[in-house]
């Protein structure tokens, strides 16, 4: 080097006044920029211009950062450059990270377990313990995708020259009260485990060089989130096994629209699936649930800041694009989500979304743009625009992203279809589908079986080849079994076909369907005869059918006129009777009600205009009788008697039922060896067997009582009336109910009656008939005790006698008909 001499050095200029902030804040911009103007304001702001403004600012804001600086530009007829400062501080310790990605991992855990707890697969889906099952399925894979989406977010923010920090998942507490309360999982509508995932600080606080940088580092963890969540929905479909056993409700998560779409087309079996579904699916639901959210135009979110990308501070924080944005929040959950119909998953949603929207979003100040005005290129907007589209409609959720299976233990449920008609082919042929089918979550045991009720030439088979056919309903199952029934083509039309199918579930839910199928005919009748009581007559009724706009006569060929004294078509001069569409029943009416019943082999035959139909005789009799205030007395000598002696139960009707299901318990016995059974109290019991020595009042007041024998599925109905308490006796048999008709087949008719009340019974007979019966011994009185009876039966072709009771009175009716020939 050589030496200068100091004469020849130029001294330094050195200004009069020390510079200021400001100053030295324009000296620095003046090396970078053209300054026109110092406009002022709150911050140093000045008019600047150059060729190469993004690579200048970009410098300067490099330079500055070292100071503690950075500057914005706002572009328009001049650029205004502002001077502000750096945020400071703002990035947490690494502690708060631990402690909250830890309680993150407990919460998680936690939540899992309460959901997992009501049910797994033997072994688990992964290993035997519940918390490694939660761990692998459900915690691990929502930690790693927040992991990754953390890092890939700080990695392409870093591209742009950005720091930004890393997600902090906000753990939910409340888990805990749902997971030692007890409360159903119908409560629990954010069964997640972690509340929410911010990212501090916050990307809003953070100073970014220009929107395009600030698209790609938002959308970046929400694509994340979403891809992770479609590829655990993909192996929860892949790894889902089947049902297995539940102790409770179950909790089951819905996939958003793609993976519906998708596996609905592919898999009809995609419902199911999800009900027993794997921990993937629920890690899987949270993943693509808050990546959606995510996506949203909502202040703070990512989805917030991409609408600023795309359209500038300005326009994105204007009053009408907050209006619209609200509008299609509203809208979208009401008519999309109905997410105001109960406490959903939806209501803490907008609980967050809705104030963020209202009072952030026309805050210009966020996010931080130090040039906002710059748009973003063609292509990156084309690009965020297709990947915003896909993700918001692709993702979007279910109505329920989550909810309980409350039909995990409903019933099994049947449905019949039956054949209007049965139809003529080599014989007549009928058929009903009986449909079972297990909506729950749960197996259900099955029995079904059917008949052909009363006395019919019908013949019925079931699909399974047995009398019975049984199984068991797997959970969403659903099995048919067809109930075949025939009749021979003969001389003889098919007659009505009356059916019953029994259904059983679980051998305790029992269901009864009974039915009928007529023949394809214009006309038909019943399969059998039957008893309806009037006010004041029982008359034996026959079921005709006949198509609109015919009509046939009806008559009984094997009836002479010979009955026409002592039967007749009721409302009829005699036995036949034009007929049409509007009559739907005949009955039989005569001098004696217990004529036809004695009668029925002459009316089997019956011809309904051109055709002739062979039908039975249902002998069921609507029983009334008589009880007093004492009761009807039972011991060992006055036994329970017909129809009791076989036990089963006796209610008052519609106090309980008759299907063979009912395990009813006897009346509560005295410590007296005579006690009573008051059935006002005590309206529906198993009957007590009477022990030697034991004496049972049995109070019967004046209402409709059935008696029904459990082994056999029949049932008796009867009524009571206030009257004596009797019993006939006859042969070896005790009768209770003693009002039905008989026929006396003997030459002589023996019968006692015994009247277990002090008082004397008023007596009566009449007599029907063209044979008269020797009656002149017959007492006016029945006394207490027994009452015996001894009467010649008249030489006629049928005889019958029956017992009524009348206001207190017994009306005995005997009725002799046709002489026999000697």
């Amino acid at each position: 080097m050589t030496e200068v001499d100091e004469t020849q050095l130029n001294p330094l200029s050195v200004h009069k006044d020390a510079w200021d902030q400001k100053d030295l804040l324009e000296g620095i911009v003046q090396r970078y920029l053209t300054i026109n103007t110092h406009v002022g304001g709150l911050w140093p702001t000045w008019e600047v211009e150059s060729d190469k403004l993004e690579e200048k600012l970009n410098e300067l804001n490099e330079y500055l950062e070292r100071l503690g600086w950075m500057t914005r530009l706002r572009r328009g007829d001049v650029n205004q450059l502002t001077a502000l400062p750096l945020p400071h501080r703002q990035f947490p310790g690494s502690r708060i990270h631990v402690y909250m990605w830890t309680g993150s991992l407990i919460t998680l855990l936690l939540s899992a377990v309460r959901w997992m707890d009501n049910g797994r697969p033997e072994g688990g889906w992964f290993a035997e313990s519940i918390y490694l099952d939660a761990l692998i399925g459900f915690a691990f894979p929502i930690l790693f995708t927040l992991f990754l989406a953390s890092y890939i977010q700080t990695r392409v923010s870093a591209k742009s020259g950005m720091r930004s920090g890393h997600i902090l998942p906000i753990p939910d507490p409340s888990v805990l009260l749902w997971l030692f309360s007890g409360l159903s999982t119908s409560y629990f509508i954010w069964p997640f485990g972690i509340f929410f995932i911010p990212t501090l600080p916050r990307m809003d606080a953070r100073p970014w060089p220009d929107r395009n940088s600030l698209a790609w580092t938002s959308i970046s963890v929400p694509v994340v989130m979403l891809i992770s969540g479609f590829v655990l929905w993909t192996f929860g479909l892949m790894f889902t096994t089947d049902s297995y056993l539940l102790s409770g409700e179950p909790y089951r998560a819905n996939p958003p629209f793609l993976i519906e779409l998708i596996s609905s087309a592919v898999d009809f079996s995609f419902q199911t699936t999800l009900d027993w579904g794997h921990p993937f699916f629920f890690a899987a639901s949270f993943l693509t649930l808050v990546g959606w959210l995510l996506m949203l135009p909502i202040p703070t979110f990512p989805g917030g800041r991409l609408l600023v990308a795309r359209m500038g501070i300005e326009e994105a924080r204007s009053s009408g694009t907050q209006i619209l944005m609200f509008m299609l929040l509203i809208t979208a959950a009401f008519f999309i989500f109905d997410a105001f119909n109960g406490f959903t998953i939806w209501i803490p949603v907008l609980a967050v979304t809705i104030p963020l929207l209202l009072f952030m979003g026309g805050d210009s100040r966020i996010p931080v743009l130090m040039d906002g005005d710059q748009p973003l290129s063609e292509d990156n907007h084309r690009r965020i625009g297709i990947i915003l589209f896909i993700a918001v409609l692709f993702a979007i959720p279910a109505q329920f992203p989550v909810e309980p299976v409350e039909r995990w233990d409903a019933d099994a449920t049947y449905a019949i279809d039956v054949d209007e008609y049965a139809e003529l082919s080599d014989a007549w042929t009928a058929s009903l589908i009986v449909t079972l089918e297990n909506p729950s979550m749960q197996y259900h045991e099955y029995t079904v079986s059917g008949k052909i009720l009363g006395t019919s030439l019908w013949t019925s088979e079931l699909s399974c080849g047995l009398q019975t056919c049984d199984g068991v309903l797997k959970p969403g199952e659903s099995k048919s079994i067809e109930f075949k029934v025939a009749h021979e083509n003969t001389t003889h039309q098919p007659t009505f076909l009356d059916y019953q199918i029994d259904i059983v579930f679980d051998e305790s839910d029992s269901r009864q369907e009974i039915g009928m199928i007529n023949p394809h005919l214009n006309a038909s009748v019943g399969s059998e005869w039957y008893h309806v009581r009037s006010d004041e007559d029982v008359l034996s009724c026959l079921d005709i059918y006949i198509e609109e706009s015919h009509s046939a006569n009806i008559s009984f060929p094997d009836l002479g006129v010979e009955w026409l004294p002592f039967l007749w078509l009721d409302g009829q001069a005699g036995l036949t009777q034009s007929l049409s569409s509007q009559d739907t029943i005949i009955c039989l009416n005569g001098v004696d009600q217990a004529l036809p019943l004695n009668a029925q082999s002459l009316l089997q035959n019956v011809t309904l205009g051109n055709s002739s139909f062979m039908v039975g005789f249902d002998s069921t009799w609507p029983h009334i009788v008589s009880a007093s205030e004492n009761g009807w007395l039972i011991d060992e000598i006055h036994a329970w008697g017909s129809p009791f002696e076989q036990g089963g139960t006796l209610y008052q009707e519609n106090a309980s039922s008759c299907t063979g299901n009912e395990f009813l318990s006897t009346p509560r016995r005295s410590n007296s060896s005579n006690w009573s059974w008051d059935l006002s109290i005590w309206p529906s019991q198993a009957l007590p067997s009477i022990e030697t020595g034991e004496r049972l009042q049995l109070k019967l007041p004046a209402d409709n009582y059935v008696h029904c024998n459990q082994e056999e599925l029949l049932s008796a109905r009867f009524t009571v009336q206030e009257g004596p308490d009797l019993i006939l006796h006859q042969g070896n048999e005790t009768i209770r109910l003693w009002d039905a008709p008989m026929t006396a087949k003997s030459i002589q008719l023996e019968f006692a009656l015994f009247n277990s009340n002090e008082a004397e019974v008023v007596l009566r007979h009449s007599v029907f008939g063209d044979v008269d019966w020797d009656l002149a011994g017959m007492p006016g009185i029945l006394s207490s005790g027994w009452n015996n009876f001894t009467i010649d039966v008249p030489t006629s072709t049928i005889n019958t006698y029956q017992l009524t009771h009348q206001d207190g009175a017994i009306l005995i009716t005997f009725g002799a008909y046709l002489e026999a020939e000697s």
